[in-house]
Formats: C-alpha cells, sequence, structure tokens
C-alpha cells in the first residue's frame, strides 16, 4: 500500500508540473516494491514529458518485466511511442532512423499481441510501415485501425493522403470521403479531400473542399498552399495571389521547393500576360 501512496503522491505531483518532487515519489515507490509495475509506468510518462527517451525506455520496460499475469499491451505501445520519439531527434540519420522505425513496429506487434483491439498501435504501425515505403503493410494496418474505430479519423487521413501519394486519387477520394462522414471538422480530412480533387482536375470543387478545411484551421499551411493552387487552377487570380501571400506568411517550416512553388505561382498570378 505504500507503494500505491508514493506512486500517487508522484502523479498528483506530475500533475502539477513538479517534474523533481514527481520522480522522487515514483522513484521510491519502485524502491518500496520493485515490482510495482504501474510506478515504472507512470515513472516512464513523467521521462517522456521530459523527453528523456533512453530513461522513459528504461521504465516502461521496467512496467513490462513486472507487469506478472495481467499483461498490458499498453505497456508495449508506450515502448513503441518512444522508439518513434527518438527516430525525430536532431541529427539521427536515415539508417538509425529506419533501425528506430523496425524497433517501434516490434513493439506495437506485442501491444497488439497482448490487446488486438488497440486500434492507436494499428495506426502507429500504419505510419511506420508508410515511412519504410511498405504500402502494402501501410495499408492493412490503416484498414485494421478503420475496422476497430471507424471513428478515429486520422486512419482515414493517412491512408487517404498515401494513396494520393502513391499516384491513386481516385481510391483517396472513396476513403476520404467516408473519412468526412464520420467527422467533418477534421482540417486535415478536408484538407486531403482537396488535394484528391486537384489532383483529378477538379479545380473548383478542390477549392470548396479546401475552403473547408480553411474555416476549420484558418492558419493551416498545407491548406493555405492548397487553396491557393487551385484557385490558380481555375484561374482566379487575384484570389490565388492573396492566399498564396498568406500561405508565405506563415509558411513556417514548409519545405523550400513549396515555398518556390509559391511565390513563382504568385508571380505568374500578378502578371498580366
Amino acid at each position: 500500500m505504500d507503494s500505491i501512496k508514493q506512486m500517487n503522491e508522484g502523479i498528483q505531483q506530475l500533475n502539477k508540473n513538479n517534474m523533481s518532487g514527481a520522480e522522487r515519489a515514483m522513484t521510491e515507490a519502485i524502491k518500496t516494491d520493485p515490482t510495482h509495475a504501474e510506478a515504472y509506468l507512470n515513472l516512464g510518462k513523467l521521462y517522456r514529458k521530459q523527453q528523456k527517451w533512453v530513461d522513459a525506455e528504461k521504465a516502461f520496460r521496467g512496467a513490462i518485466e513486472n507487469m506478472g499475469d495481467k499483461p498490458e499491451g499498453d505497456y508495449y505501445f508506450e515502448i513503441g511511442s518512444v522508439q518513434v520519439a527518438q527516430s525525430l531527434e536532431p541529427g539521427t540519420s536515415r539508417a538509425e532512423q529506419e533501425v528506430k522505425w523496425r524497433d517501434a513496429i516490434k513493439s506495437f506487434s506485442e501491444a497488439i499481441g497482448l490487446n488486438p483491439k488497440l486500434y492507436r498501435a494499428h495506426y502507429q504501425m500504419g505510419t511506420l510501415h508508410e515511412k519504410l515505403d511498405e504500402p502494402e503493410q501501410a495499408d492493412q494496418a490503416y484498414r485494421k485501425c478503420i475496422e476497430l474505430n471507424g471513428k478515429y479519423s486520422p486512419c482515414f487521413v493517412s491512408l487517404g493522403n498515401m494513396y494520393i501519394d502513391y499516384g491513386f486519387s481516385n481510391v483517396a477520394m472513396a476513403v476520404l470521403e467516408t473519412g468526412t462522414k464520420v467527422n467533418d471538422t477534421d482540417a486535415d480530412m478536408w484538407n486531403g479531400m482537396g488535394r484528391a480533387l486537384l489532383n483529378l482536375n477538379q479545380p473548383k470543387d478542390a477549392v470548396e473542399a479546401y475552403k473547408k478545411a480553411k474555416r476549420i484551421d484558418p492558419d493551416k499551411p498545407d491548406v493555405l498552399f492548397g487553396l491557393g493552387m487551385a484557385y490558380a487552377e481555375i484561374p482566379m487570380r487575384k484570389e490565388a495571389a492573396e492566399t498564396l501571400n498568406e500561405f508565405v506568411s506563415k509558411a513556417g517550416n514548409s519545405p523550400e521547393h513549396i515555398k518556390k512553388v509559391a511565390n513563382d505561382t504568385i508571380a505568374r498570378m500578378d502578371s498580366p500576360i
């Protein structure tokens, strides 16, 4: 019971953003009961919040080693999430990233083995297979996620955008149209619809989709770029230039080649010829 009290104290301190107090209490809980899996789990969450990825993974593995006869798929899910975060650290090479992605896929697979209905693990596996240029495996994972939770819109968005990236915008449309019926307030969903429609040479319909996305998230760079390019295709020159100028002002970390396309299109829209 002392270990539980100490862990709960750690959670309270974490909720107060008192990191040192939370770590101290959770560490004491583990010292009191070295088999307290939930204490390891919460210590891992603390380290994850601090982006101490190595410590977080070690704590989550402590939770797995001590889960006994109550196996928890979430514990493996947490490790997979940390491994993904490690792959995104600055300076990580592509080869190092791929190793981390493979490790994370294994962790998510373990999570699914313990809890087949853990739709978030299927979704994460889909994103990783997509990064590894394995569209068939990604497709299976995204569709399984949708099967398990038909209201989880990121699955529809990611699956639809993957089909667009691989040149199957007509298939993407079917996925994303279904997604909008599930969640019509997801800007990424409507942005995907705009991309698909623009690729299918339907710029007027693309404009309407992008406008819906913009109403939901007025400052989203991807939406502003897509809407501007759709206007340019109609062509609605004034609207295209205004929207793309707005994109440039909010582009932030958008790829440089996208910014160049925007600026080139603005110049073209402003030209009288």
